[in-house]
């Protein structure tokens, strides 16, 4: 779909006008975030940015709604990367996502559930009213309880966590194209999890805490201890890899050796124990 609006194109230093509705690259509009004018003009931008025949499962393209730059950009990258040709847009704002949504055709929505406006539960409901052939998949940096609960209940189709490398990323984005739903394995566990006690309630449980360390030897490992407190800041897998020059396997490695210790199954619960248990201080 093609959209006029020849008053929001900014051509300066233009030496003729651009023939309407053909979006010249020397006459390229200038984009800037906030103004509805603004969003018009990545509507008309949208079909420029990848050339090509979009993919089979995101026919109609996709639309990236997410507030931070850096995360913005690597999605798109990594979307490029699983779908060579895949027609791509972003917006920053849930405003500037609702317009480009009426206006532009898409398949596949990303949606940015711990970004500066906080509800993308909000976005993903309104996808799923207001246009429910369009797939919308969550999006947050950690398995937050509450995130994923709001993504499940408002509608969404698939979750990922972007704390995950690109290569396990990318691979998630492609089953779109094979009419799938990407879902992190953490997550997937999660929702099972809650399946089971739906269908089969039973007595609550105390869980008993997890079997204290041997007289003077310490439960977590310095590295590990380490990582845990990089994981209770909020840092990514990414980040703590690069702070302590390791790989991001070797983190994901002892992310799951402090999850055994504690007899945890995320981060979120993981950093509870610890402080249950006295090992920040």
């Amino acid at each position: 779909m093609k959209i006029e609006v020849p008053a929001c194109i900014e051509m300066p230093g233009a030496t003729r006008p651009p023939r309407p509705g053909i979006v010249h690259a020397m006459f390229r509009p200038k984009i800037n975030l906030g103004t509805p004018c603004a969003a018009e003009r990545k509507v008309r931008v949208a079909n420029q940015i990848s050339a090509g025949s979009p993919g089979a499962g995101m026919r109609g393209g996709t639309l990236i709604v997410e507030g931070s730059p850096s995360v913005s950009e690597r999605m798109r990258r990594i979307l490029a990367m699983a779908a060579p040709g895949l027609q791509l847009a972003a917006a920053s704002t849930q405003a500037e996502a609702r317009f480009m949504l009426a206006a532009q055709a898409f398949s596949v929505v990303l949606v940015g559930m711990d970004g500066p406006e906080g509800d993308g539960a909000a976005l993903i409901r309104h996808v799923r009213i207001a246009h429910p052939h369009i797939d919308a998949i969550a999006m947050s940096e950690t398995d937050d309880d509450g995130l994923v609960g709001a993504a499940i209940a408002a509608g969404a189709v698939g979750y990922v966590l972007t704390e995950a490398d690109d290569a396990e990323l990318a691979f998630l984005l492609r089953s779109i194209e094979r009419g799938g739903a990407p879902v992190d394995s953490r997550i997937a566990r999660r929702i099972l999890g809650l399946f089971a006690a739906s269908a089969q309630p039973k007595p609550i449980a105390i869980q008993p805490m997890p079997a204290g360390p041997a007289e003077g030897k310490p439960l977590l490992s310095p590295r590990e201890l380490k990582v845990l407190r990089l994981i209770a800041q909020g840092w990514s897998n990414q980040q703590i890899a690069e702070a302590v020059s390791l790989s991001v396997n070797t983190i994901e490695f002892h992310a799951k050796n402090i999850y055994r210790k504690l007899s945890v199954k995320s981060r979120t619960q993981a950093v509870h124990q610890a402080t249950q248990q006295g090992l920040f201080n």
